[in-house]
């Protein structure tokens, strides 16, 4: 054999690593060392993350009390470390409300359904509110559309063009007002019932058939307020957007309070008048109100408009929260949306309304 040849079959020349120099049962340990620090870290921390979890109390993430909690579980659970950036998602419509009419929370009459507190002491207004992690202790607003169900257009714009978190108060006049308030909630929005109430300029401004009057009595009050309670259902509360003299009359509207309190509802003061008493009598009714800060469409100029939303998030940061209202219009709904984006970059919630109950 030539030596060229002896060349070619000749095994390459050995190099020497660093390895190589160390016996064969320290590479071996070497080796399963790095194996165990690929592999063992992942399932560690899975399981210690599962149990951050787990630990997380559904008190920190829904508005409900301790005696429905349990029971909410099923509804959705928010698996998210409290410390995360992103606590509440304002755009987030996988959000499910619980289904309505609930037949823990409702009572099935021969005119139609009612809600009222259930066995267990479970209440409408709290069973029907929009999930909403309270570990979030951002500064928060919320936002109430008023007037809704009376025009399909703007009332389809408010639902589908709005965040899901922005409340949405429908008309209990409107003849169509149950399936709006469906459509709604389905689409994630909490809700208002509105109910019409007298105002101090009555008949000149009548708010339209079924109003609640001061020269009516107590028991036909009482039932023009049922029949508008059983023409739609999964409300949080009721609210109104007339009725400065009803209102203002402690007798008749305080036996609407006890009526709304027996209900297990809220009451949204959306300050007809600057200083009325709603919010007043609410609490010492013992019945959960919220309270309109500013009215956000007072005047629509663009700039006049971004300046009230403006302030609305210098109350918030300065007390905590804040809540705005407005009608529905084109020219709100598209301030509203641009506003609402902002928000986040801003260190702000945006919250149902629900959130805000005193």
């Amino acid at each position: 054999m030539s030596q060229n040849a002896s060349d070619a079959l000749a095994l390459p020349a050995r190099h020497e690593t660093f390895l190589a120099r160390y016996p064969r049962n320290l590479k071996l340990f070497v080796t399963a060392l790095i194996f165990a620090l690929m592999v063992l870290p992942p399932a560690w921390i899975h399981g210690q993350h599962r149990g951050v979890i787990k630990n997380i109390q559904t008190s920190a993430l829904f508005p409900q009390e301790k005696e429905i909690e349990k029971w909410l579980q099923g509804n959705r659970k928010i698996e998210t470390d409290v410390n995360a950036p992103a606590l509440n998602d304002q755009d987030d419509r996988n959000v499910k409300l619980v289904q309505a009419p609930n037949s823990r929370v409702t009572l099935d009459t021969a005119e139609g359904s009612l809600p009222r507190i259930g066995e267990d002491g479970a209440r409408p207004w709290q069973v029907y509110a929009r999930p909403f992690n309270l570990a979030d202790k951002r500064p928060r607003v919320a936002i109430v559309i008023t007037d809704l169900g009376m025009s399909r257009g703007i009332t389809d714009q408010a639902i589908a063009q709005t965040p899901p978190t922005v409340t949405l108060s429908f008309s209990s006049q409107s003849p169509v007002v149950g399936a709006w308030s469906t459509r709604a909630r389905q689409d994630g929005h909490e809700i208002l019932l509105q109910v019409p109430v007298e105002p101090f300029d009555y008949p000149q401004s009548d708010p339209g058939a079924d109003t609640l009057l001061t020269n009516l009595s107590t028991g036909e009050n009482l039932t023009r307020l049922l029949k508008a309670l059983r023409r739609s259902t999964g409300y949080v509360g009721i609210t109104t957007t007339y009725g400065s003299r009803f209102t203002s009359d402690p007798t008749r509207f305080g036996l609407i309070l006890q009526e709304v309190k027996d209900r297990g509802l809220m009451v949204f003061d959306s300050r007809v008048v600057p200083h009325g008493v709603v919010t007043d009598m609410a609490r010492n009714a013992g019945v959960p109100v919220a309270t309109m800060t500013q009215r956000l469409d007072v005047d629509l100029d663009p700039q006049a408009v971004a300046t009230a939303f403006e302030n609305l998030e210098k109350t918030a940061r300065q007390t905590g929260r804040a809540v705005g209202i407005m009608t529905a219009t084109p020219v709100m709904i598209n301030q509203l949306q641009a506003w609402a984006k902002t928000l986040p970059e801003h260190g702000i919630a945006l919250a149902p309304l629900s959130t805000m109950v005193q």
